[in-house]
């Protein structure tokens, strides 16, 4: 599992910035072929990523990749260029039906056996960005068996609900109504799913207060001072990470015994300890650990 809090975009055919990405205090690299600026240069886009993702993933930072969604028809081109064993995870642009993450999957996975990597290997995580993708997220999560997390640019789904800004952040009315919408309704999608959910595109780092309350794993970012700064506010809870790590304790105490029900914790701060809440501790502890491996890495 990636480590998720801080993820450090870099989109264009910028060889600074992709060298520099190495170095970078955020837990993972986006390489962006996705962005509409890119388009002119996507080829040389695509070359960098290829030559630089391995460089940043020996620095063990992890390396996402965004792709052209399904209706570019860059989408092929985009997993031929840049898949190979230093790609964590990719993120399938403008994702708004289950077959657009069964296409993904099929091109990510030829393209794994072409190269010898595990099929699976390479996580998936759509982006919702639009109301149509948000209405079909939980569809699109039991498509395939490939996603490793969710991802939501809020701000382009209000663009294309036709929303209107309301100024400097934070925002009021209508907007932010829709804004807690749309970040609830995903936290509700991957929580079912078991799966982390992150909020990316423009104004990310503004939704991320209120992403965070709503059970975030963290936002894109465009420097490396507002990395530190997400690092520092998505950092797991260590009273949450005590109980999580208590809960799945407990329950091998229980299965051990041939029991399948048993408690946390005392009076009213008791958590029940049973199939239900030990998953959701082992998701929680996989996020946690993550994170650990990439302090430790500093």
């Amino acid at each position: 599992m990636l480590a998720l809090r801080s993820i450090l975009v870099i989109a264009g055919a910028d060889e600074a910035a992709y060298a520099a990405a190495a170095t970078t205090a955020a837990d993972a690299v986006l390489f962006d072929l996705a962005a509409p600026h890119v388009a002119r240069e996507r080829e040389a886009a695509r070359r960098l990523v290829a030559q630089q993702a391995p460089a940043v993933a020996r620095a063990r930072r992890g390396v996402i990749v965004r792709l052209g969604d399904t209706r570019s028809q860059e989408l092929e081109a985009d997993v031929e260029a840049v898949v190979g064993s230093a790609i964590g995870a990719t993120i399938l642009s403008g994702a708004e039906q289950p077959q657009d993450v069964r296409d993904a999957d099929v091109a990510l996975r030829k393209r794994e056996m072409r190269r010898g990597i595990a099929p699976g290997t390479i996580r998936l995580i759509p982006e919702i960005d639009s109301a149509l993708g948000l209405r079909s997220l939980p569809a699109m999560l039991e498509a395939v068996d490939r996603h490793g997390a969710v991802a939501l640019d809020a701000g382009a789904l209000l663009a294309r609900l036709r929303i209107p800004r309301t100024g400097a952040p934070p925002a009021t009315g209508a907007r932010a109504a829709l804004e807690e919408h749309a970040m609830a309704d995903v936290a509700l999608a991957a929580g079912a799913a078991l799966l982390p959910w992150v909020v990316t595109g423009a104004g990310a780092t503004a939704l991320a207060t209120r992403a965070h309350d709503l059970g975030a794993a963290g936002v894109t970012v465009a420097s490396d001072a507002e990395a530190r700064g997400m690092n520092a506010l998505f950092a797991p809870d260590p009273a949450e990470r005590a109980i999580a790590r208590a809960t799945v304790e407990e329950w091998e105490r229980l299965r051990g015994r041939g029991r399948w029900l048993g408690a946390v914790g005392k009076g009213s701060e008791a958590r029940s300890v049973d199939r239900r809440n030990v998953r959701l501790a082992r998701a929680f502890l996989a996020q946690a650990e993550a994170i650990d491996r990439r302090e430790a890495a500093r």
